[in-house]
């Protein structure tokens, strides 16, 4: 039996990690211009990150526990768009 493929896993880059928060959607729109003006990553690489952490956002939507505050944030993250790079 193959192993279950997972989105939560140790970053590849740290630069794009220390970049990129979800923890409010304030911070995720701050992390989309720290992310714009990072230098020597393709705007490939910045763009599935972006998109990465936005679909850990909506899994996180999936959990049980989240208090309705938590629940209103990743909500907002998920309905973010994201620029071209």
């Amino acid at each position: 039996m193959a192993r279950r493929r997972t989105i939560f896993f140790p970053p590849k880059s740290p630069r794009l990690a220390r970049a990129i928060s979800i923890t409010s959607p304030e911070q995720f729109r701050k992390s989309i211009s720290r992310v714009r003006n990072l230098k020597g990553i393709s705007s490939t690489t910045k763009k599935r990150a972006l998109v990465l952490a936005k679909n850990r956002a909506a899994a996180q939507l999936k959990r049980k526990t989240l208090s309705a505050g938590e629940r209103k944030q990743f909500t907002a993250i998920t309905k973010i768009t994201i620029p071209k790079l």
